[in-house]
């Protein structure tokens, strides 16, 4: 079954809703992608009347918008997952990811991600942006107030020359307190929008924290499960060596009795020799991964390997993850409510830059005490002063710079759209591919602990008829080499497995949706304040 393909969404509109003005009044031509709404078609209408245009006017002081209105934009998705995860126990179909790692049955993994969640210094780091984000969100509201102000101040101004030659004027000092007030209309909606872009992205600044914790808790939990295989490597390698050592104490005293050739010793002690080799390069792959353990939790390196014993064995095999539709991804997937979020607001940003290529509208006003007789006059109510005035600004030798910017943002908007859209995909490519891994490393993990049961009783045979002088050791040689690779495979095997379900689980957004309290973060605007 193929996918649908779906045509992105571009923004509605460049002119404003209600407008009773034209995008090409002013020189810019709307992009067919953009919409006119019914509402704003209902406003364009007939002008002649003054009485209508006025009433008009008035009622858009509520209403004007100027800008696209955003949509989420749609994807390509497949209907159904292709491939198919061979679970060893039921799924889980809650959306607690504490159950999936539950499952691995180990509880230095559990306590290992809780300290991860503590005291990661990365998931520090996206707190406070989501704080720096909260505060500029507050930052565009307040931006968005009247400004008050007071004002109190003295001031002395000298007199002219020609007052000071004759000696009629010692100059004025000016004493006021003025309450000030002063405050830009956002009659073309560019504060709302700039408070919707800032809105937008403290959401997929609270997504991208969200995604740091996703991706911690699987880089954990994989560097763990690497030293949990290197110290099984290390013990095989280990065991493998113990045989070897035997077989080669065999052969030499039967080369001492004269009963066996001396290559059958030589061949032994190579042998050995080459799985000892082995070793050292093991022991510096474990110290890797423990030092990226503990970094990960944000302490020093060597911590892990001081404070934590080795384990006999590997974590068990989790249980599968619910995986849900690909639709499913649009949800549960935080780095792609990130990419939405991130086209939200330049979505806004191309209203934000649309409202200045029309006028602009300020009130300002002050109220308060001046007066040049000294302090002692200062507030009397003869010397209050009142002031009030309205302002127009309208770009005229600038529009073409305006115009440009508002291209700008309509370009950076379809990319923000296209890096969605492309997210999207790589979403249900990496879940594809882990489920795909799962399958594969189940079969391989099945198959190779029957070769290496099979492996095992052909090297005890090989060495039986060695020691009854029936073959020669070339054969334990080769039955010993693949004991030990057969054994080393199933390890490494069982390894891959447990990365693919790791992958399986971060590739499905954390095996269920977001945690409540993000969700609900994600769909509520903060409120202003501290």
């Amino acid at each position: 079954m193929t996918g649908m393909s779906i045509r992105p969404p571009m923004p509605r509109q460049y002119a404003p809703k209600c407008s009773l003005v034209s995008p090409s009044t002013f020189g810019v031509q709307p992009s067919r992608a953009y919409r006119r709404s019914p509402l704003s078609s209902a406003c364009a209408g007939s002008r002649s009347h003054w009485l209508w245009a006025a009433g008009a006017l008035l009622s858009q002081l509520a209403c004007t918008t100027v800008g696209p209105d955003f949509e989420a934009p749609e994807a390509a998705l497949q209907p159904a997952w292709s491939s198919s995860s061979a679970a060893t126990a039921a799924p889980i179909t809650s959306d607690d990811s504490d159950a999936f790692w539950a499952s691995f049955k180990d509880p230095v993994l559990l306590s290992l991600l809780r300290r991860a969640e503590a005291q990661s210094l990365t998931l520090q780091s996206a707190a406070k942006q989501v704080e720096q984000a909260q505060a500029i969100v507050r930052t565009t509201q307040a931006t968005a107030r009247p400004n008050v102000q007071l004002n109190v101040d003295s001031s002395y101004a000298q007199p002219d020359f020609a007052s000071r030659l004759r000696g009629t004027n010692d100059g004025t000092t000016t004493d006021q307190a003025l309450g000030q007030v002063s405050w830009e209309i956002d009659f073309w909606g560019k504060q709302r929008r700039a408070l919707e872009a800032d809105l937008a992205t403290l959401q997929g600044t609270r997504a991208a924290q969200a995604a740091a914790r996703l991706s911690l808790k699987a880089s954990v939990a994989s560097a763990y499960c690497n030293v949990r295989l290197y110290e099984r490597r290390l013990a095989v390698a280990q065991a493998n060596l113990l045989q070897q050592a035997e077989n080669m104490r065999v052969a030499e005293a039967r080369y001492r009795l004269g009963a066996s050739s001396e290559l059958d010793w030589r061949q032994a002690q190579t042998q050995y020799a080459q799985t000892q080799a082995q070793v050292p390069v093991l022991r510096s792959s474990l110290a890797e991964f423990q030092r990226s353990v503990s970094v990960l939790l944000g302490e020093t390196p060597d911590t892990f390997a001081r404070t934590q014993p080795s384990a006999a064995a590997l974590p068990a095999v989790p249980l599968a993850v619910a995986r849900g539709a690909p639709v499913d991804l649009l949800r549960r997937r935080p780095d792609v409510q990130q990419a939405e979020m991130t086209a939200a607001a330049q979505s806004a940003r191309i209203g934000q830059a649309q409202a200045a290529l029309y006028p602009s509208f300020s009130l300002s006003g002050s109220f308060g005490y001046s007066t040049t007789a000294g302090l002692g006059e200062l507030f009397r109510w003869d010397s209050r002063a009142l002031s009030a005035g309205a302002g127009l600004v309208l770009p005229i030798f600038d529009r073409g710079r305006l115009t440009s910017q508002v291209l700008v943002q309509d370009s950076l908007f379809a990319q923000a759209v296209l890096a969605y859209q492309n997210q999207v995909l790589q979403a249900q490519q990496e879940v594809e591919d882990a489920l795909g891994s799962v399958a594969a490393y189940s079969a391989q993990t099945q198959d190779l602990q029957a070769a290496d049961a099979a492996a095992t009783r052909s090297a005890e045979l090989a060495m039986t008829r060695y020691r009854a002088g029936q073959t020669d050791y070339t054969t334990v040689s080769s039955a010993e080499q693949a004991r030990l690779q057969t054994s080393d495979s199933l390890v490494q095997a069982q390894g891959a497995l447990l990365q693919a379900h790791i992958s399986t689980w971060r590739a499905l957004g954390g095996g269920g949706t977001m945690s409540p309290a993000v969700s609900h973060a994600l769909q509520t605007e903060p409120l202003a304040g501290p």
